[in-house]
């Protein structure tokens, strides 16, 4: 009889938390749809999400930032869980996917050609900047391949953009006309993408981005070449290295913690099957459980969950029970995203540098936190069934 009250009361707390977490999921679907820009201001254009920057350096001058980056990490995201949402906050989730890619043509390339751009054409470098806002003629401003590649896989497929940016991500990559010099000599003569897509930039390599460029290549299923096989044997082997433990902001100095490293790979291996890096699987979960251990930022708890069940783990539970709880939590220090300009330095002077905190900047987004925390409810709850 014992038994079968324990098993009772199982069932019945599962059933509890279940219907708590879909209370939830409707909840931060409504306060993503409130955060959302309603208006054209000053600041932000209607349909993104505001986001803000900060110096690392004082004084750290923290200021409204308007890029495409964050609207479209959040656009993506909100499209991958939507054939798990219920009907109603499907539909909302939808209006606002809407609203925000509404936006995208002012951070397309200038002649139409489907490259997208950190901050909009019109728009100023570093918005609110001492300085660097008024240098956009000296610096330019190049487009890059994350924020286009998140970008295309927001809108409806395309084929021919999707060609085209291929097609330059190709002419760009490492060997095709530059040689990276701020990567380790070991990973030098790797033909792997680039991270940007002007000719006049450096060629740079990024783990994090690598994973969503090769994310880009195989939803499209685009034919794969030479430099998608070398990007995947240069994350192979950044993973065999353990590269993301050991010096996170060297091999991704836009990403830079080790917990946002992981979570990029493991969406990844959880999309799409990637034999090389499947022999990983055991080494990537037992890292992300020591840092589980260690990392005390609610957002690194999340995603770090949401890698684990992703690569076919269990996870363990989250303490969060409400959005008052959130709004009080740490998650307002969270930094998914940051900006390092000793990025195309050579070796010393990037690993000096790239600690400098006067040249590198944080990049905030409250909308895109609550987006996820509700991802890994999705995932949780998935996982669950």
């Amino acid at each position: 009889m014992h038994k079968y009250f324990t098993i009772l009361f199982f069932i019945f707390c599962l059933t509890a938390n279940a219907q708590s977490d879909t209370a939830v999921i409707s909840q931060l679907i409504d306060a993503i749809a409130k955060e959302q820009v309603q208006q054209t201001g000053r600041d932000f254009y209607a349909g993104m999400f505001p986001s803000y920057r900060e110096c690392g350096g004082s004084p750290h001058n923290y200021q409204p930032d308007n890029n495409i980056f964050y609207t479209a990490v959040s656009v993506f995201a909100l499209k991958n869980i939507l054939p798990y949402l219920s009907e109603t906050n499907r539909l909302k989730a939808e209006a606002i996917i809407a609203k925000a890619t509404g936006m995208y043509p002012l951070y397309r390339n200038k002649n139409g050609l489907p490259f997208y751009s950190f901050w909009a054409n019109k728009d100023k470098i570093m918005p609110h900047t001492f300085v660097f806002q008024y240098l956009k003629g000296v610096f330019g401003q190049s487009e890059d391949a994350d924020d286009s590649v998140m970008a295309l896989m927001g809108l409806d497929n395309n084929d021919s953009d999707n060609t085209a940016l291929k097609k330059r991500m190709i002419e760009v990559s490492n060997l095709s006309q530059k040689k990276i010099i701020a990567t380790y000599k070991r990973y030098k003569n790797i033909p792997a993408y680039s991270t940007w897509l002007g000719y006049r930039m450096p060629v740079d390599f990024d783990f994090g981005v690598h994973c969503n460029l090769l994310y880009f290549m195989l939803e499209k299923k685009l034919p794969l070449v030479k430099q998608d096989s070398a990007t995947i044997f240069l994350l192979q082997q950044m993973i065999a290295n353990r590269d993301y433990i050991k010096s996170p902001v060297y091999i991704s100095p836009y990403y830079v913690r080790t917990p946002v490293l992981l979570y990029h790979i493991a969406r990844l291996m959880d999309r799409f099957t990637i034999s090389q890096l499947e022999l990983y699987k055991p080494q990537l979960i037992a890292d992300i459980h020591q840092q589980l251990a260690t990392c005390h930022n609610v957002m690194e708890q999340i995603i770090l969950r949401t890698s684990l069940l992703r690569l076919g783990s269990a996870a363990p539970p989250l303490e969060l029970n409400n959005l008052q709880e959130f709004e009080e939590s740490n998650q307002q220090q969270f930094v998914f995203f940051q900006a390092r300009a000793a990025f195309s330095y050579p070796t010393p002077l990037k690993q000096i540098f790239l600690h400098w905190s006067y040249i590198y900047y944080y990049f905030y987004c409250p909308a895109y936190y609550k987006i996820l925390w509700l991802e890994y409810l999705v995932e949780k709850e998935q996982k669950a069934k």
